[in-house]
């Protein structure tokens, strides 16, 4: 069908507020459903981090008790399933193992793509907002008009992007992204080096979220499809598959 890139955090800690560094990585759900759904569809995809580093799950998006705490309550409990499942596709998928450097992605690449998936956890609040590789390929990524999803914490990555004139290029978008309420009941509250929720108000994004803590919630506006948090990764692979499809 097409090519598809996804990127990732490298970071395998998060430096939090009172100088302890919180052991972190990517959340599994949200690689594992959406790049297994792009395969289904029938792409080719790559993955890349800052640095070419394989990047690392959070143990606890590996942890059935604690992804049952990142769904909403009610829903159905596959969480011993789901996590072995998780496992398994990260310990045998290759190209997880020796990513492409972002450093390396040009833009004559990039428009070779027919979108980008911007993968998340905690730790890309570690790197992606502070590497300038990153930020170039995602302003790239803007530039060449291609769909852009992003889910939970992956839009940290959005965080540093101006235009020439040095506007922030969201302003005004109607976007979601792993919401305050839910970082006020992890055990990084008041810890985290920023809010995303509030950062991304700050810059001028019409946030939006869920009725019910940790429901599903993906929102699209123009090239932009954000996924609110873990439970949203399915809903947003979906959308994600049927942009490519549209285009």
């Amino acid at each position: 069908m097409a090519n598809v890139l996804i990127l990732m955090t490298k970071a395998k800690t998060l430096g939090l507020l009172d100088g302890r560094q919180h052991a972190s990585g990517f959340w599994a759900e949200e690689f594992v459903v959406p790049y297994e759904r792009l395969v289904a569809e029938g792409h080719d995809v790559d993955i890349a981090t800052i640095g070419g580093e394989q990047p690392t799950p959070d143990q606890g998006s590996l942890t059935p008790f604690v992804v049952g705490l990142t769904r909403p309550k009610g829903s159905p409990d596959h969480d011993e399933a789901n996590v072995e499942h998780y496992n398994q596709v990260i310990g045998s998928l290759s190209p997880l193992k020796e990513p492409m450097n972002v450093a390396a992605l040009t833009k004559e690449k990039l428009a070779g793509y027919a979108g980008v998936y911007i993968s998340g956890g905690h730790g890309a609040m570690e790197d992606m907002p502070h590497d300038a590789g990153m930020t170039r390929v995602v302003r790239w990524i803007v530039e060449l008009g291609k769909p852009l999803a992003v889910v939970c914490h992956g839009q940290s990555a959005l965080l540093p992007l101006r235009d020439s004139e040095g506007h922030w290029p969201f302003e005004g978008y109607r976007m979601t992204a792993f919401s305050h309420d839910e970082e006020l009941v992890t055990d990084m509250s008041g810890l985290l080096p920023f809010v995303l929720q509030v950062e991304l108000e700050r810059l001028g994004a019409r946030y939006e979220k869920a009725e019910v803590i940790w429901d599903s919630h993906v929102v699209e506006d123009r090239n932009l499809i954000t996924g609110q948090n873990p439970y949203s990764s399915t809903a947003l692979a979906e959308t994600f598959v049927k942009r490519l499809a549209a285009k």
